[in-house]
């Protein structure tokens, strides 16, 4: 007859077995269950980075001077300073699966072991999914002694949406995003402050700050509100054409999308209450980068000393990232 080790050996594989089967749609599940990720799913921001100590990309800030020349002109000559490099550190995010001997001997039998099995990775995804939407909407603190929670989410938790739209006054010398100051006129997001009422002034606002983002050459890909604006939008908007419904894969998964300019908007209940995100996500510019080698993957079982039970984590290694911030705009607060 089996024995502890032997049902203990049994419930582990039960577990890592069937995780790595569902592990494709529980990762479905979890992106496509928060309309942002989705969106910026769809957009192709997801990026594979395997290992590396830092994510890094070589930010373009110049360009080659030209001379124009006569006859007897002497040449110019030099290198011209026209890329930098910035970098964010991986962030980690994990859910842990945690049972006991009593577990195990309670749920003996090949039906029962499927719904322990079925029951604690529910809530480790639901866990994971949870931690996914805070994150992206996770409040900064910009006080000036928090200057590491304003730069890049410091120690543990990754990059949110409000790392990119801060807050104005801090683009100052004082405040980093990639470990390269704010500072920099080649590394500012873009701010407009709207015109009350927003009945009347919502379009021309979102249409102001949209062409000072994409300057005649690459405009903002996705608009991000909050349920009110997003209404106003859907009732106040001049041109009915403008805002058509989508019919693309986030209107396939249930989200309300309309469009501006061809763009999708959407809405979140986490999105702060009068404002429009306008990001830019063509040729990466903004990215969710993630380790393949570490993303939604589970370790293995490990016993907690002294006691009858056993745990093991669902772990991921990933960060939000956004490597031109002059194509991204922030149009607020309409009251």
């Amino acid at each position: 007859m089996a024995g502890v080790s032997d049902l203990t050996r049994t419930i582990d594989d039960a577990f890592t077995h069937t995780w790595y089967e569902i592990r494709p749609m529980a990762i479905d599940n979890i992106l496509d269950s928060n309309v942002v990720t989705a969106a910026l799913r769809m957009q192709g921001c997801f990026t594979a980075q395997t290992g590396g100590d830092r994510i890094t990309r070589t930010i373009k800030y110049g360009k080659k001077t030209n001379q124009y020349i006569k006859k007897g002109d002497t040449l110019g000559a030099g290198e011209d300073d026209i890329e930098t490099m910035a970098w964010w550190d991986w962030k980690y995010d994990s859910a842990h699966i945690q049972r006991s001997l009593m577990d195990d001997q309670k749920n003996n039998g090949k039906s029962k072991i499927k719904s322990l099995v079925k029951t604690k990775t529910k809530a480790a995804i639901d866990a994971l999914d949870e931690s996914l939407e805070d994150g992206l909407w996770a409040a900064l603190d910009t006080t000036g002694t928090a200057k590491e929670v304003y730069n890049q989410r410091a120690e543990r938790t990754p990059n949110s949406l409000f790392n990119i739209f801060g807050t104005a006054a801090k683009q100052t010398s004082s405040y980093k995003w990639g470990n390269i100051t704010r500072d920099n006129a080649w590394w500012k997001e873009n701010y407009k402050t709207a015109n009350d009422p927003i009945e009347v002034n919502l379009l021309s606002d979102m249409r102001n700050l949209f062409n000072t983002c994409g300057k005649s050459k690459s405009y903002p890909t996705l608009l991000i509100c909050d349920q009110t604006v997003f209404e106003v939008y859907e009732e106040y908007a001049q041109d009915i054409t403008q805002i058509v419904k989508s019919t693309n894969r986030l209107a396939d998964l249930g989200y309300e999308v309309l469009k501006f300019k061809g763009r999708d908007i959407i809405w979140s209940e986490d999105a702060t209450a009068g404002q429009v995100m306008m990001l830019n996500c063509a040729n990466k510019r903004v990215e969710i980068v993630y380790d393949p080698a570490l993303w939604y993957d589970m370790t293995e079982w490990k016993v907690i000393p002294l006691q009858t039970e056993r745990i093991a984590h669902i772990v991921s290694a990933f960060n939000l990232i956004c490597s031109e911030m002059r194509r991204q705009g922030l149009l607020g607060d309409y009251t």
